[in-house]
Order: structure tokens, then C-alpha cells, then sequence
């Protein structure tokens, strides 16, 4: 059971929405050592999480994009990306996240994302369904399933996936909207019919894997195994698959044997 109550996450996840629009167009840039990009809205969105988050539940640990881990790594954990999609963001093109996630023993249970540039929340809670609200209006989301793929169904690539992994074996058309939390939200919703990934990092994925997994998805790496949400780990070498039941099993199938790289 959460130590606090849903409306109370999903009122700081408006707020650390509300800040980033305020911030858009106007936070300093700079290029961080993996040559990504990182804002002062980045620093200032993830500052306040940390603190209204943990006002939330005091026990937990916090695992932010920009400050790392504090607290103790197996206590529940908070995993923070404050804005998922930073180059849009600074670019200028409207798909861009603030993602709340919650995880503990390998598993992500909580999860709330904010899409500021549309108005939209999503939230998710363990053996509590997937939910949006948007324009005032509440409604359970859940993910769309197929017993066959076609060239019609539509399948999120992050850029490393769009690079190391044969994209042909599944006869689906491809998407990089560059933001894998707002993949996750699209495949949630049944939008997408899965999201596939490679090489990122809890903070990207732990918020869009419980809206998944709410709407009926299932996280897998490409060689079928469970999904696992580990806080210390800084990447994800394996590919990650997430979708209905019917459509992993297809999708897995048309990519055939994978060896994780070492």
C-alpha cells in the first residue's frame, strides 16, 4: 500500500508540469560529458521532485537523471527524469515528459508522467489500472493486443535500437518520437503497439513500464526474459521490449535467438 494518497503525487507531477512550461524557451543549455543535452529546467524540475517527493514518503530513496542515488538502494525509490525528451524540449517540438516513477525488489510499482506541451497526465499504480486525464476528464487506458502484426501497426524505436537492431524482421512501421517515457504513454494507451529500447536507463523507463504494465503490457528483453528494475545500474545493455502479451510473443518470435551484448 502507498504511504500517501495518488491525488497527492498526481498534484506535484501538475506543478513540476506547470514549472517546465514556464521554463520552456528560457533555461540556459549546456552539453554534458556524454554529450547529451541538460537545462536549467532539468536541474530545477528534479530539485523540486526531490524535495515535494519526499515530503511524500520520507523513507524512500530518490534516484534523479541529474543527482543520482541517495538514501538506501533497497528501500522503495523514487526514479526521476525531469524532463524526458530534452532535446525536443530545447528544439522546440512538443513531445517531452516529466516522469515520477516508484521501485523496489526489481519491480516498478508506482508511476505518474506528465505530458506539459498537451496537457496530459498518466498515473499507475500496482493492481490499479492505468489512468489519463486530460482537457478535465479522467479515463482508464489499456494497451491494444494483435494475434497477427502488420505494416500498419506502429512500433517506438529509441536511436541505439534504430541503429544496432535488424528492424526488418517485424513487418511494422517504426517511430522515434524522441522521448521514450511519452513511447511508453503511447503504447500504454494503445497508440503504439509496443516501445523498444536499448541502452537506456532506469530513469527513462521505470514510470512508463508501471503505466504499461497496467494497461495490460508486459516488459521483456529481446532473449524473453523478465524485465527488472535495478537502481544501480547505469545502463541497459539488453534491448527492451514492451507490449500486449500476443504482440510480444509475435515480436520476439520475428526477432528470433538474441545474445545480450557483453
Amino acid at each position: 500500500m502507498l504511504p500517501f494518497e495518488i491525488s497527492a503525487a498526481v498534484n506535484i507531477a501538475r506543478e513540476a508540469a506547470h514549472l517546465a512550461l514556464e521554463l520552456h524557451g528560457r533555461a540556459a543549455v549546456e552539453i554534458k560529458p556524454d554529450n547529451t543535452l541538460v537545462t536549467e529546467a532539468d536541474r530545477a524540475l528534479e530539485a523540486m521532485l526531490h524535495e515535494r517527493l519526499g515530503e511524500l514518503a520520507p523513507d524512500w530513496s530518490f534516484l534523479g537523471e541529474e543527482t543520482g542515488l541517495t538514501g538506501d538502494k533497497n528501500a522503495p525509490c523514487w526514479v526521476i527524469d525531469p524532463i524526458d525528451g530534452t532535446t525536443n524540449f530545447v528544439r522546440g517540438l512538443p513531445i517531452w515528459c516529466v516522469s515520477i516513477g516508484a521501485v523496489q525488489n526489481g519491480e516498478a510499482f508506482f508511476g505518474i508522467v506528465a505530458v506539459p506541451p498537451m496537457g496530459e497526465i498518466y498515473w499507475a499504480a500496482r493492481g490499479q489500472g492505468a489512468w489519463r486525464e486530460h482537457n478535465g476528464k479522467v479515463q482508464q487506458i489499456r494497451a491494444s493486443d494483435r494475434v497477427e502484426l502488420s505494416q500498419e501497426d506502429l512500433i517506438a524505436t529509441n536511436t541505439t535500437v534504430d541503429k544496432r537492431i535488424d528492424l526488418k524482421r517485424v513487418p511494422c512501421r517504426h517511430r522515434n518520437l524522441g522521448s521514450l517515457t511519452y513511447h511508453m504513454v503511447a503504447t500504454a494507451r494503445g497508440s503504439l503497439l509496443a516501445s523498444l529500447s536499448q541502452f537506456h536507463k532506469l530513469h527513462d523507463i521505470a514510470a512508463g513500464v508501471c503505466l504499461c504494465t497496467e494497461a495490460g503490457c508486459e516488459a521483456r528483453t529481446l532473449d524473453g526474459a523478465p524485465w527488472q528494475a535495478r537502481v544501480t545500474t547505469k545502463a541497459e545493455m539488453a534491448p527492451l521490449l514492451v507490449a500486449p502479451p500476443k504482440a510480444a510473443k509475435l515480436i520476439l518470435e520475428a526477432f528470433g535467438p538474441y545474445e545480450t551484448e557483453k
